[in-house]
C-alpha cells in the first residue's frame, strides 16, 4: 500500500486552507440528515437552493438566489411540496423534455409523503407529477431516488429505492408515460439504501452502486456494484469482493489519478455483526480498469451518521487536482468535523493532512453536503447541514470558497461526429487540450429532437456560455468521449461540453445536426430558412415570417394541450393567456416544423 499523507488526525498537523472562509447560516430552520439541490429553477442565471429539514417534520425549503449568493425564501414549511424529510435524495433532471429543470425527491417524509416528482413550469413554480403518468408506489420508506437513461434510448428514466425490497426502476415510454421494469433489480431486502449511478467499467451503460443495511445477509452491512446489461436490468458484480461492507454512509466518485476510470471514497458504519470494522473508517478505492478495485488508503476519521451526502471528491482549490471534503463525528478529536484534504500527487493518490475551512465554519455530523458556485465567482462553494459543533445545535447554510485562484474552465471538445447506423447513433468527440483536464473531467451531452421539439439529453446548462444550471453533479455521460444511443426516427441537434473537477462547465462545441431514418428533412432549421423569428415581450407573442408564404403558429401548454393557433402571412400577434412556459410551433407546408419554448412574464 502506498504511503499517503492524508487523514492524519493530530491537531498539531492541521493547517488552515481557508482562514477567511465565511459561513452564512440559513436561519429560518435547522436541518440534519438532509440533501440539497443547487439548481437554477427560475431561469435567471444563478443557482437557487432546495433542501428539506430532518427528523420527522418533512419541512421543505426553497431559496431564490438574488444573484450574489444572498437568498430570499420563496416557499418554506408545509407550503413547500418538495419535502423529503431525512435520509433521502433530491436530484434534478428534465423529465418531461420541455427544457425546464424538474425535481425528484424521496426520504423518510413526515407530514407529507416524502417522495415525488415535481414538475417545473419554467418560472420556478412546481406541481407534483400526475401519479398515473409518473407512477410511484405509496408503500414503504424510500431513501434514494434519481434520474438516468438506463436503457440508452435517449429518454430519461427514474428510480426509487427504499426499505424492505423497495427497488423500483421506471422506464420512459415513447409517449412520455412511464412503466415499471419488472425484475430490473434483484429482490434484495435493504434498509436505508444509498444509491449512486456510475459507469464503473466504462462500457457506456449506467451501473448502480449501493451501500445499505441488508436484512438478507449475515454481516448486516452491504456494499456492492450492480452492472447494467444495457436494457435497464442489473446483476451483482461478484468480482469486486474487496469492498468493505458499509451502510449509513456515502460513496463519492472522481477520477483521482486521471487514468480514465472513476475512483471512489467510501464511508459508513461497519460490520456490526462480524466485528471486522468500525464506524469511523474512510477508505479510498482505486478503480482498476473497470473490473477490479484496490484500497489505496484507509484510516479512522469520523462517523458520518447519515445516509448519503457526507463527502465530496472535488477540485476545491482550483489547481487541477482533486481534493476530498469529509464531515462527521470524530472520536479522536471529540467533536464534529468538516475537513479538507488537498490533492498533492494524483498518480500516487497523495493528499495533504486535513485543512480547516477557517474560524467560524462549523464541523457537522449526520449532515449533508452539496458543491455549488453560489456567488458566480468560478469558485465552488459548499452547502452544508447537520448537527454542528458551534452551539451544539443543528445548522444549515453555506461556506464561501476563498481560494486564491478561480477555476480554469475547460475548452470546448473538438471533432464532433455522430455515426448513424439504422437507429443506433454513436456520438464521439475529442477531449479539450488542458493541463488541468486530466483529473475529474466528465462530459455533458446536449441532444434535442427537432422533430418532436423535446429534449432527449438536456445538458442543464446555458448552450451559449456553458454555465451550468445545476451544482455539484458530474456530466450526464460520465467521463466518456464516445456514447451510443438508440433513437427514434427524426432530426436531431447535438453538442457537448467538458465539466472540470470543480463541476463547472466549459464552452459547448459548435452544434451539429443529423437525421435518423428517411424522409425526416435535411437538418436545416425551417424557421431560419423562412427568415422567421419568435419573440415574446411580457405576455405578447410576435412571430415574423416570410411575407410570401402562409404559415401557422400554434401555442401549447407544457402538458401538451393546445391553447392557441393562428394562420398568418408575414407576422402574427398573439396574447398569451397567463404567465409561465409555453411551447410554440411554427409550420409551413413542405418544411419541417420549428418548435421553441417561451416564458410569459
Amino acid at each position: 500500500m502506498k504511503k499517503l499523507l492524508f487523514f492524519a488526525l493530530a491537531a498539531s498537523c492541521a493547517m488552515t486552507a481557508g482562514a477567511q472562509s465565511v459561513f452564512t447560516e440559513f436561519t429560518e430552520t435547522s436541518s440534519w440528515k438532509g440533501d440539497y439541490a443547487a439548481v437554477d429553477i427560475d431561469n435567471d442565471g444563478d443557482l437557487d437552493v432546495i433542501y428539506s429539514a430532518g427528523e420527522n417534520s418533512g419541512l421543505g425549503f426553497t431559496r431564490i438566489n438574488n444573484g450574489d449568493g444572498t437568498f430570499t425564501v420563496k416557499v418554506s414549511g408545509q407550503d413547500n411540496l418538495i419535502q423529503m424529510g431525512q435520509s433521502g435524495n433530491i436530484h434534478v433532471g428534465d423529465i418531461d423534455g420541455d427544457g425546464d429543470l424538474d425535481i425528484i425527491f424521496g426520504g423518510w417524509g413526515g407530514n407529507k409523503s416524502g417522495r415525488g416528482i415535481a414538475i417545473n413550469d419554467g418560472t420556478g413554480n412546481f406541481t407534483l407529477a400526475d401519479s398515473e403518468k409518473y407512477p410511484i408506489t405509496t408503500a414503504g420508506t424510500l431513501t434514494s431516488c434519481g434520474f438516468a437513461d438506463f436503457n440508452l434510448d435517449g429518454l430519461l428514466d427514474y428510480y426509487f429505492f427504499g426499505n424492505n425490497k423497495f427497488n423500483e426502476i421506471y422506464l420512459q415510454q415513447a409517449d412520455g408515460s412511464f412503466k415499471e421494469l419488472e425484475g430490473a433489480f434483484p429482490e434484495l431486502d435493504f434498509t436505508e439504501p444509498e444509491i449512486t449511478i456510475v459507469d464503473y467499467d466504462n462500457n457506456g451503460t449506467p451501473d448502480i452502486f449501493i451501500s445499505a443495511w441488508s436484512n438478507d445477509e449475515e454481516q448486516g452491512r452491504f456494499t456492492a456494484l450492480f452492472k447494467n446489461d444495457g436494457t435497464g436490468k442489473f446483476t451483482r458484480e461478484t468480482n469486486l469482493t474487496v469492498f468493505r461492507q458499509k451502510a449509513n454512509g456515502t460513496v463519492s466518485w472522481g477520477d483521482v489519478n486521471g487514468d480514465g476510470y472513476l475512483d471512489f471514497l467510501l464511508s459508513g458504519d461497519g460490520n456490526v455483526k462480524s466485528g471486522e470494522d468500525n464506524n469511523q473508517i474512510y477508505r479510498l478505492y482505486k478503480n482498476v480498469n473497470g473490473n477490479a478495485c484496490e484500497v489505496v488508503y484507509a484510516d479512522t476519521v469520523a462517523r458520518q451518521g447519515s445516509v448519503g451526502n457526507g463527502s465530496y471528491i472535488v477540485d476545491w482549490d482550483n489547481d487541477g487536482k482533486l481534493d476530498l471534503i469529509i464531515e462527521g463525528w470524530s472520536d479522536k478529536r471529540g467533536t464534529q468535523i468538516l475537513d479538507l484534504y488537498l490533492g498533492i500527487d494524483p498518480s500516487a493518490f497523495t493528499f495533504s493532512d486535513y485543512q480547516s475551512f477557517g474560524e467560524g465554519v462549523p464541523g457537522v455530523s449526520e449532515g449533508g453536503l452539496r458543491i455549488a458556485d453560489l456567488d458566480k465567482d468560478n469558485k465552488v462553494d459548499l452547502l452544508l447541514c447537520g448537527h454542528g459543533n458551534i452551539g451544539n445545535r443543528r445548522i444549515t447554510g453555506w461556506v464561501k470558497n476563498v481560494s486564491e485562484n478561480a477555476s480554469v474552465l475547460p475548452a470546448a471538445p473538438a471533432n464532433l461526429n455522430a455515426a448513424v447506423e439504422d437507429n443506433k447513433v454513436t456520438f464521439s468527440w475529442e477531449a479539450p487540450a488542458s493541463e488541468n483536464g486530466k483529473y475529474g473531467t466528465t462530459y455533458n451531452l446536449s441532444l434535442y429532437n427537432k422533430t418532436t421539439g423535446k429534449w432527449m439529453y438536456n445538458p442543464m446548462a446555458n448552450l451559449e456560455t456553458g454555465w451550468r444550471k445545476v451544482g455539484g453533479r458530474m456530466g450526464n455521460v460520465f467521463n466518456h468521449t464516445s456514447y451510443t444511443l438508440t433513437l427514434p426516427d427524426g432530426e436531431y441537434e447535438w453538442t457537448v461540453q467538458a465539466i472540470n473537477g470543480a463541476y463547472l462547465g466549459g464552452a459547448f462545441a459548435e452544434a451539429k445536426t443529423f437525421t435518423v431514418g428517411e424522409g425526416q428533412g435535411t437538418g436545416v432549421d425551417a424557421v431560419a430558412a423562412l427568415g422567421a423569428d419568435v419573440l415574446v415581450d411580457g405576455r405578447q407573442l410576435t412571430v415574423r415570417g416570410d411575407a410570401s408564404r402562409d404559415m401557422t403558429v400554434a401555442v401549447y401548454a407544457v402538458n401538451g394541450a393546445k391553447v392557441q393557433e393562428q394562420t398568418f402571412t408575414g407576422e402574427a400577434q398573439l396574447t398569451l393567456a397567463a404567465q409561465g412556459a409555453f411551447l410554440v410551433e411554427v409550420r409551413a407546408e413542405g418544411l419541417t416544423p420549428y418548435r421553441t419554448k417561451v416564458i410569459a412574464q
